[in-house]
């Protein structure tokens, strides 16, 4: 094999290689109660400090937790974690919404989770975090162009995306999926 060959191959590879880390980050766009409802955790906390990891390739983060808005086992979390990776999230001490998986008995949260710094969150974000379980039964679906138009009855509410598959729907993301006394989902906007 020539070394102009070889050296293409090596190219290719790195490129392709690179091409699957930096993949490996990417986050579909999803409407926070999606991300609510596919959370084993959604926590209000203040973090504290990082402190000493027993595992290697995760950050520890000590943290005080101020509200639970959903948790299995319901006891207070005291340390999260996030990869060290790039899909890993660096927290300051400050209070957080913090939504995420629980793995090992461990609280994981990343770049793909809901996390984000409680004072950023609007008045009417934090109203929806005591509503969205109730809704988690809806399904949110992506359409783009007429598909969105279609309103029938169903288990589902529609949410615009764009060709870059954004986000296109300030209505929806101002407004929650929730079940009618029928079991057909629809948005709704609460004040």
């Amino acid at each position: 094999m020539s070394a102009t060959v070889t050296l293409a191959l090596l190219f290719f590879l790195s490129v392709a290689l690179n091409e699957q880390v930096t993949e490996g980050c990417r986050c579909l766009p999803r409407h926070p109660q999606q991300q609510f409802c596919a959370s084993d955790t959604v926590i209000r906390a203040k973090v504290v400090g990082k402190v000493n990891s027993t595992i290697p390739e995760l950050t520890a983060y000590d943290i005080q937790t101020v509200e639970i808005f959903k948790h299995l086992d319901m006891k207070k979390i005291q340390v999260i974690y996030s990869s060290q990776t790039s899909c890993g999230i660096s927290l300051q001490k400050d209070e957080y919404l913090l939504a995420g998986h629980v793995k090992d008995g461990r609280v994981l949260v990343d770049l793909c989770d809901l996390v984000k710094p409680w004072k950023e969150l609007s008045r009417v974000q934090k109203l929806y975090l005591s509503k969205y379980q109730k809704g988690c039964v809806c399904e949110i679906s992506p359409c783009t162009g007429e598909s969105c138009l279609t309103e029938i009855l169903q288990k589902k509410c529609l949410i615009r995306v764009n060709n870059s598959f954004s986000l296109n729907d300030e209505e929806a993301l101002q407004s929650i999926c929730l079940p009618d006394n029928n079991g057909f989902c629809s948005w709704r906007k609460f004040k």
